[in-house]
C-alpha cells in the first residue's frame, strides 16, 4: 500500500510539470511577449495606425491566442494520460521500467500472454519517450513566451500517435525472420522509447518496410521542411500547428501572421521564407544552388544584377537557359511581396 501511496505521488509529481508550466507562463510570460511584438511591429513598420488603436487590435490578438480557459482540456488532458502510461511504467511488483522486455518473458509461459505484455511495454516506453520530449518542448516554448494552448494538444496527440506506433513497430517485427527479428525484440523497449521521441520517422519505417508490395503512385515533389537550413524538429512541429508542413506551405505563408502566431525572430522567418521561395522553383536542384552559395531568392536576383549567372551555372552544374527560367519564374513571384517591402527594415532588428 505504501509502494503504490509513492508511486502516485511520484506520477503526480511528474505529471504537474504541464499544469504548471501552463499557469507560468499565463502569469509571468504573456505580459513580456506582448512588449516584444509591440516592438517588432514598430521596428518592421507594420503598424500604421493610432497608439490607442494598435493597443485595442494586440490586446484582441493576445486574448484570442492566449485566452486561459483554452488551457483546460489540452493540459487536463495530457496529465491523464501521462498519468496512465506512467502508472504502467511503475507500477506492478516487477516494474516494466526496470525489467523491460525481460520482465515479460519470465512469466507463465503462455505465448499470448508473452506476445501481449511485449506490446504493453512498447506502450509504456513510447509514452515515457514522448513524456521526455514534451518536457524539452514545454520548457522551449515557456522560454519563448511562446505557450498557447495549442502546445498542449501537439503533446497529446504526439503521445496518442506514439502508443499506436510502437505497438504497430512491435507487430511488424514479429512477422520478421530470425535472427534479426530476435535482435530487435531483444532492443524493443528501446525501439519504442524513441518512438515516442520521432513517431513519424518510425511511421516512414514501417510504412516502408509494409507497403512495398503496393504499386508506388506518381506524386509531386512533397518539399520537406528539412531541406530548410536552419528548421530542426521543434521548428517543425511549432510550424505544423499553424498549418505548415512543407517547404510549399512555408513560401505562400502570410510573414506577418507568422510573426504574431509563431515566437521566431522576423529576421529567422524572413531568412526560411526566403529559402523556401527559391526551394519550391530550384526542387532537386537546390542543393547544387546551395554549393555555388545561392541559398536564398534574394541571393539568385542578386548574382543577375551582378551578371553572375553562368559563373552559378558552371558551379552548381545547371543548364545557363533552365537557371535562367529559375531566376524568371523568382523574380516574378517577388514582385510587390511582402518580403521585399520589409527587407531593409529587418536590418534594425
Amino acid at each position: 500500500m505504501e509502494g503504490n501511496i509513492m508511486i502516485i505521488l511520484g506520477i503526480l509529481t511528474l505529471c504537474s510539470l504541464y499544469t504548471c508550466t501552463a499557469i507560468s507562463f499565463l502569469k509571468s510570460r504573456i505580459p513580456k511577449k506582448k512588449r516584444e511584438y509591440e516592438r517588432i511591429r514598430r521596428l518592421l513598420g507594420i503598424a500604421e495606425s493610432t497608439q490607442d488603436k494598435e493597443d485595442k487590435i494586440i490586446s484582441a490578438i493576445f486574448h484570442d491566442e492566449f485566452n486561459g480557459s483554452d488551457y483546460l482540456l489540452p493540459v487536463l488532458f495530457v496529465t491523464i494520460f501521462s498519468a496512465l502510461g506512467f502508472w504502467v511504467l511503475f507500477s506492478g511488483e516487477q516494474p516494466i521500467i526496470l525489467t523491460g522486455i525481460f520482465h515479460c518473458s519470465d512469466g507463465d509461459g503462455a505465448a499470448l500472454t508473452s506476445y501481449m505484455n511485449k506490446s504493453l511495454v512498447c506502450i509504456a516506453m513510447a509514452v515515457l519517450g514522448s513524456y521526455i520530449w514534451s518536457i524539452q518542448y514545454i520548457v522551449r516554448r515557456l522560454i519563448n513566451l511562446d505557450l498557447i494552448p495549442n502546445a498542449f494538444y501537439s503533446i497529446g496527440t504526439r503521445m496518442i500517435l506514439a502508443t499506436f506506433i510502437s505497438v504497430i513497430l512491435h507487430h511488424l517485427i514479429e512477422s520478421f525472420d530470425d535472427p534479426f527479428k530476435r535482435e530487435l525484440l531483444d532492443i524493443l523497449p528501446i525501439l519504442a522509447f524513441f518512438t515516442g521521441i520521432f513517431p513519424q520517422k518510425i511511421l516512414k519505417y514501417i510504412q516502408e518496410k509494409s507497403l512495398f508490395m503496393l504499386k508506388k503512385e506518381n506524386r509531386a515533389n512533397p518539399l520537406p521542411l528539412e531541406m530548410i537550413e536552419g528548421i530542426n524538429l521543434f521548428h517543425r512541429v511549432r510550424l505544423a500547428e499553424v498549418s505548415i508542413d512543407n517547404a510549399q506551405n512555408l513560401a505562400n505563408s502570410n510573414m506577418r501572421e507568422l510573426i504574431v502566431r509563431t515566437p521566431f525572430n522576423p529576421l529567422l522567418l524572413f531568412d526560411w521564407l526566403s529559402q523556401a521561395k527559391l526551394y519550391i522553383y530550384a526542387k532537386e536542384n537546390i542543393e547544387n544552388l546551395r554549393n555555388s552559395s545561392i541559398r536564398t531568392n534574394f541571393d539568385l536576383i542578386e548574382a543577375h544584377k551582378r551578371g553572375e549567372l553562368n559563373i552559378v551555372s558552371k558551379v552548381s552544374g545547371i543548364d545557363i537557359e533552365e537557371l535562367k527560367i529559375l531566376y524568371g519564374s523568382v523574380e516574378a513571384d517577388l514582385q510587390n511581396s511582402f518580403l521585399e517591402k520589409i527587407r531593409g527594415n529587418l536590418i534594425s532588428l
